[in-house]
C-alpha cells in the first residue's frame, strides 16, 4: 500500500520506474460502477455505484420481455490513477558497536568479571 497526499491509503497495481498504477479511493469514489450489456441486441443497462443487483435485475427483466436474448456482457469499472512512486523509508542506522555484539560484550565481561573472583579460592 502507498499513502496518498490526502492521507489515505491506496493499493498498488502496477508499478513503473518512477509512476505507481493505483486504485483510486476516498469519499465519492465507487468501490465499483455495474453494467451490463445484451449481447443480442444494443440494449445496456443503467450503470450502478457499488451494487450489482440492479444491474441483474435489469438483465432478467430484458430477458424476459426478449425471450432470445440470453447472453449478457457484465462490466465492472473502478477508478485508477498514476501517481509518483513514492521514496523508500529510510533504513534506520543501527548503533556503533550494537546489534548482537554488544549485548555479548556484556556477558563476556560480566563473565570475566566472576572468574577473576574465583582465582583466590583457586590457588589455596
Amino acid at each position: 500500500m502507498t499513502n496518498d497526499d490526502d492521507g489515505g491509503d491506496r493499493v498498488s497495481i502496477v508499478r513503473g520506474a518512477d509512476r505507481v498504477l493505483v486504485e483510486e479511493r476516498g469519499p465519492g469514489v465507487p468501490e465499483g460502477i455495474f453494467g451490463v450489456d445484451c449481447m443480442t441486441c444494443e440494449a445496456t443497462s443503467p450503470l450502478f455505484d457499488d451494487d450489482p443487483l440492479p444491474v441483474a435485475v435489469w438483465a432478467v427483466q430484458h430477458s424476459q420481455d426478449q425471450p432470445e436474448h440470453t447472453l449478457f456482457l457484465a462490466r465492472t469499472e473502478r477508478h485508477w490513477r498514476v501517481v509518483p512512486r513514492p521514496e523508500p523509508p529510510a533504513e534506520p542506522s543501527t548503533p556503533r558497536g550494537g546489534g548482537v555484539l554488544g549485548p555479548a560484550f556484556v556477558g563476556l565481561m560480566c563473565l570475566l568479571t566472576a572468574l577473576s573472583g574465583l582465582l583466590p579460592a583457586l590457588t589455596y
